[in-house]
């Protein structure tokens, strides 16, 4: 249970989102107010074109505010320059690696950048934190493949070990389970649970396995046309959040059992 005097990683202040199309102004979402802390594996939920993908720009400073503060680690996300902001925040995308020819070894360790000299050379320190982030993430046996030769659920777990080597208190993934079996979409949701556990970071990460998250997740942030709903599984499904994802015509949540169900 949180306390007032409980640590936020991050917090968002009458956040609003949104982008230019063709000169006019589309807002995503408004009036977006979110506490994150310390050890939370918090979960991104909601329908195709929504604006998950938006929102974890934003918060990553990728993409510019329309309104309102962010706050990573007590300082306005604004104002860090990108190598301290390298520092804080790790980011794991959806899109192809830039070189599939490197060794697992070398991709865990480019998440050292941000600490390494101009040359790159990587320090004590940083061969102990990539071989911390190999053990933790159980990818020992993947270290001298190259990341062509591996399977999509392996690639994600090397691409978690990159952040987890990178060694930042918080943690965003966009959809980390895309393209994976029902089998390792629910070891990687494990594995992200671990992690939160275990090293006490924050992970922010948007899916669309919505019954795992339900069951493993800490907190989660549900996005609906009407906004979006912030808080613990069991109160989000309290208060019909989940209910109101999609339309009733075709599915239907199970408050019971946590999951939806077809319409028969």
């Amino acid at each position: 249970m949180e306390t007032d005097n409980q640590h936020s990683v991050l917090t968002t202040e009458d956040l609003s989102i949104g982008y230019y199309q063709r000169k006019s102004l589309n807002v995503v979402a408004a009036n977006i107010n979110l506490k994150l802390f310390k050890g939370e594996l918090v979960g991104l939920v909601g329908a195709n074109g929504i604006g998950k993908s938006t929102l974890l720009r934003t918060l990553s400073k990728v993409q510019t505010p329309l309104h309102g503060r962010i706050y990573l680690d007590d300082q306005e996300l604004k104002s860090y320059k990108n190598l301290d902001l390298a520092s804080k925040l790790s980011v794991v995308l959806t899109e192809a690696i830039a070189s599939k020819n490197l060794t697992v070894q070398e991709l865990v360790a480019l998440g050292r950048q941000p600490y390494t000299n101009w040359v790159g050379k990587l320090s004590d320190e940083d061969v102990i934190k990539v071989q911390q982030a190999i053990e933790v993430t159980q990818i020992k046996e993947l270290v001298h493949k190259r990341c062509y030769e591996l399977s999509d659920g392996q690639l994600q777990k090397v691409l978690i070990a990159r952040a987890i080597a990178q060694d930042t208190p918080f943690i965003i993934l966009d959809e980390p389970t895309t393209h994976l079996d029902v089998y390792h979409k629910a070891y990687i949701m494990k594995l992200l649970k671990r992690l939160a556990f275990e090293t006490q970071k924050t992970i922010l990460f948007s899916t669309h396995e919505i019954d795992f998250a339900i069951q493993l997740c800490d907190k989660m942030i549900v996005m609906n046309r009407e906004g979006f709903e912030f808080g613990r599984p069991k109160e989000l499904i309290q208060c019909r959040a989940f209910s109101s994802l999609f339309p009733e015509d075709l599915i239907l949540f199970d408050a019971k059992t946590r999951t939806y169900r077809i319409r028969h």
